[in-house]
């Protein structure tokens, strides 16, 4: 699907035909916006405007450090967005190209920060220039971003919160503080790979000078979510750490049973051992009452064991 953006008697309108760039003056035209579009589409409009688009599939064989690409009357930028279905996260791969006047996107899912921007822009919402519609982008990703952190803080309370209530299922919160953690780190990586790009962006001459002051602005939002998530990953290794130290204090707890269950029985064994013993001469072997002597006596070393425990608080 493409979506181009031009201008028309200082409004901005919006068409889905890809004949149109033929009738439509290259300077009125702000912005095309490509989601899943195929080669033959991407070629027409690289040889209509005469530049590059990376898609997905190309930025998958780029190197990690050609994010940025510059040319001669343009540049081409790739970062990361995130996306959640079903409560799993994604991420792909989107792509600008930029000219003086123009923003080419290309992309392979449907975000809601593009249908938002497109939005702005047919409204006349002072949305009308190539550098307006990135920051609009932009700032709404970092948001989205933002809000999937909130919604982690709250997943986070509720997990500190299960450690007692559910603690008898436990792995399953193990589980559930690994993939928190998981997501956690996969939406750092996300916010800093656009915070670099955002870096890379600002050093050119594409955008004027107004689009310095306000992504100054995007920046700041940006390291704000940056910090929240490591405040989070913060609560996340503090909820791990417990958990592992309440698993630890039961298993320290079982230990603890089973060596006071056997000297409980240390004394009777002695004492049944000692009578097991085949020496010819044990007076106590003759005696009628002598079992039952070595029965109370098995008990009285049980009681005197479990009082000495008692004083020692060890029960």
């Amino acid at each position: 699907m493409i979506s181009i953006f031009y201008k028309v008697n200082g409004r901005v309108e919006m068409t889905g035909e890809l004949h149109a760039l033929n009738t439509i003056n290259k300077k009125d035209i702000i912005w095309v916006d490509m989601m899943e579009c195929g080669p033959e589409i991407e070629s027409l409009v690289e040889d209509h405007f005469g530049v590059e688009i990376v898609n997905n599939d190309e930025a998958l064989e780029i190197e990690h450090s050609a994010r940025f690409i510059e040319f001669s009357d343009h540049l081409v930028t790739r970062t990361e967005f995130v996306s959640r279905r079903d409560q799993v996260f994604y991420h792909s791969t989107v792509s600008f190209t930029i000219c003086k006047h123009l923003l080419i996107s290309s992309r392979s899912y449907d975000y809601r920060s593009f249908k938002d921007t497109a939005k702005k822009v047919l409204s006349g919402n002072t949305v009308d220039t190539n550098a307006d519609v990135f920051l609009s982008i932009i700032d709404l990703r970092i948001a989205n971003d933002a809000d999937i952190v909130e919604d982690f803080t709250r997943e986070i309370t509720d997990l500190s919160a299960a450690i007692i209530t559910e603690y008898k299922t436990r792995k399953n919160l193990i589980l559930k503080v690994n993939t928190i953690r998981e997501n956690l780190m996969m939406l750092m990586q996300n916010c800093i790979d656009k915070k670099l790009m955002i870096s890379l962006v600002r050093k050119t001459s594409y955008f004027d000078q107004r689009f310095d002051f306000e992504i100054d602005i995007s920046v700041k939002d940006l390291e704000s979510v940056i910090d929240y998530i490591r405040f989070n990953m913060d609560r996340i290794d503090y909820i791990d750490r417990t958990l592992n130290n309440l698993i630890t204090y039961d298993q320290n707890s079982s230990i603890k049973l089973f060596t006071i269950i056997s000297l409980f029985f240390m004394p009777p064994m002695l004492i049944a051992s000692i009578y097991g013993m085949n020496f010819h001469f044990m007076p106590e072997l003759d005696w009628k009452s002598g079992y039952y002597y070595s029965l109370i006596l098995m008990l009285v070393s049980v009681i005197i064991t479990a009082i000495y425990f008692k004083r020692k608080r060890w029960l």
